[in-house]
C-alpha cells in the first residue's frame, strides 16, 4: 500500500520543462499534488496510473488504485439507483436517499462532484488517486469532502490528489505537499 517516485524525468506542455521528483508515501497519508495550471499536475497522476510513461526514472506502485479525474465517471443519462451496485456494497447506505431517482446529469456540477467524489472514497482499494476532488464544490460540501478524506486517511489509505489552493487544505490531516512549482 504505497507509492515510490524516484528521479523521475517527463517531459510536457514544454517539451525543456522537467520536473524531477523523489517521495515515498505510505498508508495514514495524504499527498497534495499543487502547482500553477499547466505545471503537471494531472500528468503527474496519469504518470502514476501508468496511462503515461516516464522518460526516466522508476514509479513503483504497491497496491490497486482507484481514480477519480476530472470527468466524474458515471452515466450522465442514467439513473443513480441503477449504477450504485458498480461502486458501492451492499452494506453501504447511500447518503443523499432523495437522489435515487434521479439521472446523474439531473444534478448539479456539485451534486455530481460530490456524489463521485464519496463513492471513490468508499472504495476497498488501498491507494486513491484523486484529480482535482473539490472542483464545483461550496464551502460546506468541501468541509463534508474533508471530514471523509480525514477519515480515509486514518484507515490505512493511500492517497494522492492534485488542487491548486494549499490554503484550502488546512483541515485535512497527514498532509505531505509536492510542489510542481518548485520543481
Amino acid at each position: 500500500m504505497s507509492i515510490q517516485v524516484s528521479n523521475l524525468v517527463h517531459p510536457f506542455i514544454s517539451l525543456s520543462k522537467i520536473f524531477p521528483i523523489e517521495i515515498i508515501s505510505e498508508k495514514n497519508k495524504a499527498i497534495v499534488v499543487t502547482g500553477s495550471n499547466g505545471s503537471g499536475k494531472t500528468t503527474f497522476l496519469k504518470l502514476l496510473l501508468n496511462e503515461l510513461l516516464p522518460k526516466r526514472g522508476k514509479i513503483t506502485v504497491d497496491g490497486d488504485i482507484a481514480f477519480l479525474g476530472t470527468k466524474n465517471g458515471l452515466k450522465p443519462q442514467i439513473l443513480l439507483r441503477q449504477q450504485l451496485p458498480y461502486f458501492l456494497a451492499k452494506n453501504v447506505t447511500f447518503l443523499w436517499p432523495h437522489f435515487l431517482n434521479m439521472q446523474y446529469q439531473e444534478l448539479s456540477a456539485g451534486q455530481q462532484r460530490l456524489v463521485a467524489l464519496w463513492l471513490i472514497l468508499q472504495t476497498v482499494k488501498p491507494i486513491i488517486l484523486l484529480d482535482e476532488p473539490f472542483a464545483h464544490l461550496d464551502s460546506s460540501s468541501r468541509n463534508m469532502a474533508y471530514t471523509w478524506l480525514n477519515a480515509k486517511i486514518n484507515s490505512q489509505k493511500t492517497i494522492v490528489f492534485s488542487h491548486h489552493n494549499l490554503e484550502e487544505l488546512t483541515e485535512i490531516n497527514g498532509l505531505q505537499v509536492l510542489d510542481l512549482n518548485q520543481h
